[in-house]
């Protein structure tokens, strides 16, 4: 009897010690999944982002970020399906985006998980406003004080402007260092060149140059007016008023060019002010003011009018084993819980919803009152911008004005409902083709820099 008791007695304490082995714990470690995030200057520390800790809190899964620095989309999928790394999630954003070609040939060729709702690319809805005002004029008005200049209407006073930025020393320093007018050729809204076109004729990259009046639609490269435009930008070019840097800088180079302080940057062209200037530079902000269209010799005044798609915003990768569990995870940053995180931070303290007593930004009724905002600046609230994401266009166009003349949100706002008057009352139905709008605006800068061979 007490051989049978001993035995059992050592029977029960193996089994309790087998149940306390690393692994046999009765709650097991939570699944992990390794997502793949582009390097943002305003993302501080993956490991500790509030948002990414909000996602892994409502998922319940442990979130392994892991930091991307190449800058090529496609040149590093490519890579990734060739390689032995193992990542379950690749997020898009921060110019870290895969055309829509290139995703469809890589899903077909099973790459890509497709998600039980038949997408296989979680979308970003954007940052702002769906469509509107793409482009506005920014000038220094520091410089317009210094110089006791007002602010241009025409084509004739604009070109009078900047040859004063050129000629006399708006930033006081004794040299002749100051850029009239900068851009870079990265975006269509940061081509001061369309600005200044859409003062003869409707110029519209976004409808492969394409314009529709009375009913007929027209390609506004062969017209006169068109003609006449490339004829003023030609000018300014042989003057020195447009730099030459527009024709080769990237969007980071004109953002830390515009940000200098050695305060040299007379006025550039952008969709929203803060996507060259910091939000973190409030006195840089503040120092440009927003120009309206210029009229024409003609009387002509345009703005381009921009309809903002939804991009890649993620997409899972086939094979992982996870598949079921990453759609899960990416379900949850597509809810407008997740997704307001994602834009203006942590709530109740970065921003809360509105008493709805107050007029937004863009004179609808308040929604969304932001309280420190932090889009574009340094932070660890969100990923700028990164991965998908869907608030609702009601809550955007609901956002109050934190009273900060320097909050971009405000700024752009203010902005863009003064462009309003000047948006295509009609636009052409052509579809985009950026190999036309490519092709011709190489031709356009040939003509414009007097290249050989390119004389009218």
């Amino acid at each position: 009897m007490n051989g049978w008791k001993s035995r059992l007695g050592w029977l029960v304490g193996l089994v309790i010690g087998i149940c306390f082995l690393p692994g046999c714990a009765k709650e097991s470690a939570p699944l992990s999944l390794r997502l793949g995030i582009p390097y943002s200057d305003n993302v501080q520390n993956l490991e500790s982002n509030y948002y990414l800790n909000w996602i892994e809190e409502k998922s319940g899964v442990d979130i392994i970020p892991v930091e991307i620095r190449q800058t090529r989309c496609e040149e590093y999928l490519e890579n990734l399906a060739s390689s032995d790394t193992e990542i379950d999630i690749v997020l898009f954003g921060n110019s870290f985006v895969p055309s829509e070609e290139y995703l469809d040939q890589y899903h077909e060729n099973g790459y890509i998980y497709t998600a039980s709702n038949g997408d296989y690319v979680y979308r970003d809805y954007g940052d702002s406003v769906s469509s509107g005002c793409g482009q506005v004029l920014w000038i220094n008005s520091d410089y317009l004080s210094a110089l006791s200049l007002e602010i241009p209407q025409t084509t004739d006073e604009f070109e009078d402007m900047l040859r004063a930025f050129k000629e006399r020393d708006p930033n006081g320093n004794g040299l002749k260092d100051e850029i009239p007018l900068l851009g870079s050729m990265d975006e269509y809204a940061l081509n001061p060149l369309y600005y200044m076109m859409n003062a003869y004729i409707y110029c519209d990259p976004y409808h492969s140059l394409f314009s529709l009046e009375n009913g007929e639609e027209t390609f506004v490269p062969e017209t006169p007016e068109f003609a006449c435009g490339v004829e003023y930008c030609r000018k300014l070019y042989r003057d020195g008023l447009i730099d030459d840097r527009l024709f080769t800088y990237s969007t980071s180079q004109l953002t830390e060019m515009v940000n200098s302080p050695e305060n040299i940057v007379g006025a550039f062209t952008s969709d929203s002010i803060g996507e060259v200037i910091y939000q973190g530079n409030p006195e840089i902000m503040a120092k440009y003011i927003c120009v309206l269209p210029l009229k024409g010799p003609e009387g002509e005044r345009n703005t381009l009018y921009v309809s903002r798609e939804p991009s890649p915003g993620a997409v899972i990768i086939n094979g992982t084993g996870k598949e079921a569990e990453c759609e899960k995870l990416l379900d949850i940053m597509m809810s407008p819980e997740a997704s307001l995180i994602a834009r203006f931070g942590e709530p109740g303290v970065d921003w809360g919803y509105s008493d709805g007593l107050d007029v937004s930004i863009y004179g609808e009724k308040a929604k969304i009152s932001t309280i420190n905002y932090i889009w574009n600046s340094p932070q660890n609230k969100h990923l700028n911008g990164i991965g998908p994401k869907h608030v609702p266009e009601e809550l955007f166009l609901g956002v109050t004005w934190n009273g900060i003349n320097s909050d971009m949100e405000y700024i752009d706002a203010r902005a863009k409902m003064s462009y309003q008057p000047y948006l295509p009352v009609d636009r052409s139905s052509r579809v985009y083709d950026e190999k036309i709008v490519k092709e011709y605006e190489q031709e356009w800068i040939s003509l414009i820099k007097g290249e050989e061979g390119t004389d009218e």
